[in-house]
Formats: structure tokens, sequence, C-alpha cells
């Protein structure tokens, strides 16, 4: 088959495309990653065809839609910031897609710009199979308004797809026409239902018990996917001698790492840091990635690097803190760490609850951190038996290959009918 994988958004939501892309290759499938300019050259090192395809996701992640409406914490301005955000680039990227798709046999991509996923898929008559990192269908076991009572947990869902078609269809028909496509009256969601293809959701069952048994084979749980670098440069900070040394000249640190996420002001977050590790005599790996952090790199408690292999590195910590990203916390349960979840919005809030109620992790809005607040949150992710609580967790999770070989067979199941006389590949 000839797949193209489309990713719209930072690194965390193209790893996983690039786990199940490279698998989809070594069972001799042709696959083109399509993503945000700003990450070509980093996606490109997994030995995948990549065109860029849509928006700078930097400069959107950066932008005042991101940093302040999408952490509003009214629901409804939230949705419109994610309409806005699917919308803005709509254009082009349904103009970059288009070109990739021509001669695919299938498109598979995320929630993430899902409907120019869907009209290029409909546009190039050719299925479009989407690839959940979070649960963002109607449900009754988990709710995007969680204060509402569990009763009305599924009409919530209906409510708010609503209110977001209301808000995003004129722009959205207006995109269709660009592709000669007729008017659609129904929001993206009901559309991608009756296509009659699974979506898959790419993270575990454990985290939402009932979840699987109630959407069953329409939307598969066949747990998250991990990306296993093979190619030295994506590995390069697995053999960064310092880190390794640092790592091996005392306990087991602290991670704290908050993945694209940008930070109105990293000193009160740096403060915070110093203070925690300092009251809790901790040493600390401090991932700065895209949030600018720093800390003095003359205090050899500390250590900064933009960027870590997590298979690696993750196990030989004590605990972490990240911003609830679905690949960040995928990697800290994976490694069986006791996880605290500074979240900034989005999806994040909803994985900081998930933990909570397993007893693996707690979690807090980032706006509201300071010293006094992280360190009571480090101290309470460090008490005697929280870990052991982590490992457990970390065992009873599907296997990255697993999840990769369930995803696999789901696609090339669904795929193979639209093929003309070619088989399963």
């Amino acid at each position: 088959m000839k797949i193209v994988l489309s990713c719209n958004g930072s690194r965390g939501d193209v790893q996983p495309a690039m786990a199940l892309g490279s698998a989809l290759a070594r069972r001799d499938h042709a696959v083109t990653l399509a993503v945000p300019p700003n990450l070509v050259s980093w996606a490109a090192d997994s030995g995948l065809a990549t065109q860029a395809c849509g928006i700078d996701t930097d400069e959107l992640l950066g932008s005042d839609l991101v940093t302040r409406d999408l952490k509003s914490s009214n629901p409804v301005k939230r949705l419109r910031a994610v309409s806005e955000i699917t919308l803005r680039g709509g254009s082009r990227l349904q103009h970059d897609l288009r070109a990739v798709g021509q001669g695919a046999d299938v498109i598979i991509g995320g929630s993430a710009g899902q409907e120019r996923i869907l009209n290029v898929a409909e546009a190039l008559g050719i299925p479009y199979v989407p690839l959940h990192y979070c649960p963002i269908r109607k449900n009754s076991v988990v709710s995007p308004l969680p204060w509402l009572p569990p009763s009305i947990t599924a009409h919530s869902w209906t409510i708010l797809e609503r209110i977001l078609w209301h808000t995003s269809a004129s722009t959205e028909n207006e995109l269709r026409r660009e592709l000669g496509l007729g008017r659609a009256k129904t929001p993206a969601a009901s559309r991608i239902t009756g296509q009659g293809v699974p979506e898959l959701q790419a993270y575990d069952p454990l985290l939402f018990p009932g979840l699987g048994d109630e959407w069953g084979r329409s939307r598969p749980l066949v747990g998250f996917l991990e990306y296993l670098p093979s190619r030295p440069k994506l590995q390069s900070d697995l053999t960064h001698r310092s880190l390794i040394d640092w790592l091996a000249a005392g306990p087991a640190p602290l991670y704290v790492g908050f993945g694209s996420m940008k930070i109105g002001d990293p000193s009160i977050i740096e403060h915070a840091i110093v203070a925690t590790a300092e009251r809790l005599g901790l040493r600390v790996l401090l991932v700065a990635g895209g949030s600018d952090l720093s800390i003095d790199s003359a205090d050899d408690r500390f250590f900064v690097t933009s960027t870590i292999d997590h298979k690696t590195v993750l196990p030989r910590c004590t605990a972490a803190v990240h911003h609830g990203g679905a690949g960040s916390t995928a990697a800290s349960l994976r490694a069986g760490l006791p996880t605290g979840i500074c979240w900034f919005g989005a999806d994040q809030p909803m994985w900081g609850r998930q933990l909570t109620r397993l007893g693996v992790g707690m979690s807090t809005p980032i706006s509201g951190i300071d010293s006094d607040k992280l360190t009571s949150l480090v101290s309470a992710l460090i008490e005697p038996g929280r870990r052991e609580v982590a490992r457990a967790t970390a065992t009873s999770m599907i296997k990255p290959e697993c999840a990769v070989a369930s995803a696999i067979t789901i696609i090339e199941e669904t795929v193979s009918p639209h093929l003309p006389n070619r088989g399963t590949r």
C-alpha cells in the first residue's frame, strides 16, 4: 500500500505516527510522513520519506491562541480556540496534503487537523483512518467537562460537538469548496463515523476502564505507540557521555520537562525547581524542550538538556514532573515513575485525572505552580510505596510492539477491500 501519515502539531503528535510508519515500512508499505515544516528535518531522521505540510507549529504554539485562549476556564472559549487552531492555515494544509496524497491508498492522521484530512481523503476518493491520542468521541466513561455529574457524561460530548460545529461550520464549508466538495451538514466526527472505518485509539485501556467495551471494534484501544529510534542522530542524547556520567554519579534524579509548551515567565518555574531540589535533597534532570527553562549548569545537582531518549533515561529517574501530553504520560507510565502533571490545557488535565485515579500521580495547573506547590507535589510523588504502584501499573500496560502490531492489522484489514486486485500490501 501507499500510505500517507498526516501529523499536525508538535513532536508529541508526530512520534506515534513515526512508530506506526516505521513498522508499516518494514512490511513493505510505501510510507510518507506529512508534517509541519518546522519538523521536517527532525522527522526525516526516521528514515521515512517526509514532506512539509501545513503551517509552522512552533509559531502557533507561541501564539496568544494557544498560550491564552486554549487555557481558558471557559469550555466554550477553549472549544473555539481548538476550532481556530484547526482552521488556521487550513487552506495551506489541504493544498499541501492533497499534493502529498496523490496516488495514495489511505491517509492516516491524528485528531489535530482531522477536518482537513477528512476533506482531502474525500477529494482523493480514499479512506481516512483516524489515529487518536486520547478520547475525543462521545462516550460515557470520560467527560470533557469533568465537574458535571457522571450521568450526563455522554450528553456533554454531544453538546460540545454541536457548539464546535456551530462555531466552525461556515469556515469548514469554505475550505471544502476549495477542494470542489459539497457543503457538509454534520460535524466531522459524524462524517468520520459514517465512513465505516475504525478509529484507532493509540492509548492504553488501563487508563479508561470500560471505554474499550463501550466502543468495541469501531474505536479499538490498541495501546500507546512508542517510537524507538534506530539511527544515531535520533539517539544523540542516549550516547551523550556527560548525561550518562551525571546519571551514574549520584542518586536517581527527578525528571522535569514540559515538551513543546511555552512558559510565560520561566523564572518562576526555575525558582520552584531549585527550591524543591534544595528542600527535598534531590538531583534534577531538566529537559528544557521548547520551554526556555534554564538552571545554572555549574551546580552539579542539575543537568539541563534539550531532549532525551525517554525509554533509556526515564527508568533511571525517581519521579517525573511534566505537562501531561499523551506521549510524555505514556513514557513516564512505561518507566514506572510516579508522575506529577502540571497541565497547560487541552487533553492534559484529563491525563492528570486518570493518573490520580490510578494512584500513580497527581495533577495541578502550571499557572498556579510556585516553590511551595511544586515541593508539595514532588514530596507526595516520592512517598514510600508510590513507586511500587507505578511499577505495577507499567507491567499491566500493553507492550509497544503489541500496540503497533494491532494497529497495523486493523489498517491492512480496513484498506485491503479498497485496493483493486493488489491484496493487503
